[in-house]
């Protein structure tokens, strides 16, 4: 599947239809075969659940991913590592200090400076047992001059040996994406309350322009790290911002940074991934395709808009390979006739055109197996 799948994102034509869902911890948790396997090899427990660390480690260990190539396989889907590779190594110099103070399922983060300090907080559901973020890290000016400070405090490097042995492991299984670069504009997105950096992009503060700029000089010397990594395919996640940004936005902060390091990653033969995460990305399309993108994954199929699919997959011809599939909660809620009916018709409507199918999101926990089967089974029908 590995070879197939880099020929068809090399020659943006694919020759034979493969399915590759988004599948991460969360779901296979939900699976009784893994999450047996993951509780017998669990060190900490939380309210008699592995803690959120443990689930990562096992995971992204090597009998995770050993458990995640053998379901791939039972299902019929080529292997697709999300982000999970990253070769590069990062140095903070002394000045900066860095705290957690836990307190139960809250952990609190202080980053002192010699400009100031910095706080976030986190907190793990006691429901999905996840963590999520429940205050930013930049609320003002002064936190950016922080943030600012450690992010110029901060030297990175190769770090090449881990991502090599998991590419040796999945073999010809599927791809293994590592963690590419997302634009400065997406990270402060997130850095920031969401809406408060919006209402500022209005109007942007020259410190925010200058932190802009500071941060892709340090992404580009970082990409040319990257590039000469041994991953083949990058993932930059910044195209989920859709249901956030305008096409004005995207068009001025977004399309420049991606081209600059889409163009590093293509000069070493590499190849560049982005995420919609089941946006709709049609007002987007123009400056997708001005960043160069080679793939752009989670564009969401459903009975609605069947037709727009199959429009975007002529429109990219020979120019991107999109990757569409259905939304997690319809493979979650309905039957495995109905996935491979949406799945069918949409496959019906290519007239013999091959196709790469995956879902729109990562798969929800409770997924039933056989309606991931019933996707694999609509592409083998087609063909």
């Amino acid at each position: 599947m590995r070879e197939q799948l880099l020929a068809a994102f090399r020659s943006k034509r694919v020759t034979q239809s493969i399915f590759i869902p988004l599948m991460v911890h969360d779901f296979f948790e939900s699976l009784p075969d893994y999450d047996k396997l993951l509780r017998a090899d669990t060190k900490e427990l939380v309210d008699s659940t592995p803690s959120l660390n443990e689930r990562f480690r096992y995971f992204l260990g090597e009998d995770g991913l050993r458990y995640r190539l053998a379901f791939g396989e039972r299902i019929g889907a080529a292997f697709l590592g999300w982000c999970q590779g990253w070769a590069v190594g990062s140095k903070i110099d002394g000045t900066v200090v860095s705290e957690e103070h836990v307190n139960g399922l809250k952990t609190t983060y202080v980053t002192k400076t010699p400009v100031g300090e910095m706080v976030s907080k986190r907190e793990i559901s006691t429901v999905s047992h996840i963590s999520y973020v429940t205050e930013r890290p930049i609320k003002t000016l002064d936190d950016l001059k922080v943030f600012k400070y450690v992010t110029e405090a901060t030297s990175v490097e190769p770090s090449y040996e881990g991502g090599a042995a998991d590419l040796e492991l999945i073999g010809e299984a599927g791809i293994f994406c590592g963690a590419g670069f997302s634009c400065p504009f997406h990270e402060l997105l997130y850095l920031f309350e969401a809406e408060d950096f919006l209402v500022m992009s209005f109007d942007m503060p020259q410190e925010v322009l200058d932190m802009i700029e500071v941060l892709h000089t340090n992404n580009i010397e970082t990409v040319k790290i990257l590039a000469d990594s041994p991953f083949q395919v990058f993932d930059h996640e910044t195209m989920w911002d859709a249901r956030q940004i305008s096409p004005k936005l995207h068009n001025q902060y977004y399309v420049p940074f991606q081209k600059d390091y889409n163009d590093i990653f293509h000069a070493a033969g590499k190849l560049c991934f982005d995420h919609a995460s089941g946006q709709d990305v049609t007002p987007f399309l123009d400056g997708i395709e001005a960043a160069d993108f080679d793939i752009m994954y989670g564009l969401h199929l459903g009975e609605e808009n069947i037709d727009q699919m199959v429009d975007l997959q002529d429109r990219w011809e020979g120019r991107i390979i999109g990757i569409p599939g259905p939304d997690p909660d319809f493979l979650c809620r309905m039957s495995a006739d109905q996935v491979k009916r949406l799945c069918g018709e949409f496959v019906a409507k290519l007239d013999g055109q091959k196709i790469i199918l995956g879902s729109s999101d990562a798969m929800v926990p409770h997924t039933p197996v056989e309606n991931l089967r019933a996707v694999a089974e609509s592409l083998r029908l087609g063909d």
